[in-house]
């Protein structure tokens, strides 16, 4: 019973803070246009946001038609709880539980014309870690991955495995779009260490450029951002 009562209402206390605080922020998209242009034309793709911005990624994503693929877990039900608040659908599963049902999920949402967002590095990490079944889900229905990353120019970080990241108020919240990346079968079944790195690169990419839009001077750090 318990149990069900935090269900219920972890996720809309979360919503409620979300929205409290996403009201006094400004927001600042990047690198954009093919984004919502894939998005406009109802071509499906998969999105590809590391683990540490997916609370407010949840957010960010509203509207958009994007399916969430999230683990079979009870942190994945909150988080599944907390995404349909924001009319989000969702799929459950990950490469440690449930995923040969993710990947059957998966692929009829990308068939269907449907968007698909997953973390790479998730559930459990190595952080900033690319998982294969992000290219595979690609690969197999002929879509492209769409890096996604936002960072808040003042943020909470926590010290979780991810360092999971959360916008304070009266902040900037900076969202950016990354290269759009086409991986085949043939790629993945020629050297997949190739394919991984070349997505986790541009993912990395994405998190530096959008890392220095959110800080102060605007200049990209250098090195990898761990």
């Amino acid at each position: 019973m318990l149990r069900k009562l935090k269900f219920i209402l972890v996720p809309r206390l979360l919503k409620l803070l979300t929205s409290l605080i996403t009201a006094t922020c400004k927001v600042r998209w990047h690198n954009d246009a093919a984004y919502r242009q894939q998005l406009k034309s109802g071509q499906p793709f998969v999105a590809a946001m590391w683990h540490n911005c997916s609370t407010i990624g949840a957010w960010a994503m509203q509207g958009s038609g994007i399916t969430v693929m999230v683990s079979d877990s009870k942190d994945g039900e909150y988080v599944s709880r907390y995404a349909g608040l924001y009319g989000i659908e969702t799929i459950r599963g990950s490469s440690s539980k449930g995923a040969k049902k993710a990947i059957r999920a998966g692929l009829a949402v990308l068939a269907a014309g449907k968007p698909l967002a997953v973390t790479p590095d998730g559930p459990r990490g190595p952080k900033y870690l690319v998982q294969s079944g992000t290219l595979w889900f690609a690969a197999a229905a002929q879509v492209p991955i769409i890096p996604l990353h936002i960072e808040a120019s003042r943020q909470w970080v926590m010290s979780s495995w991810d360092g999971h990241r959360f916008p304070k108020p009266f902040s900037t919240i900076h969202i950016g779009v990354g290269e759009i990346l086409h991986i085949s079968r043939s790629q993945l079944l020629d050297n997949a260490d190739s394919a991984i790195d070349r997505v986790r690169k541009a993912m990395l990419d994405n998190v530096r450029y959008v890392q220095g839009r959110a800080q102060p001077g605007g200049e990209p750090p250098s090195g990898d951002p761990y």
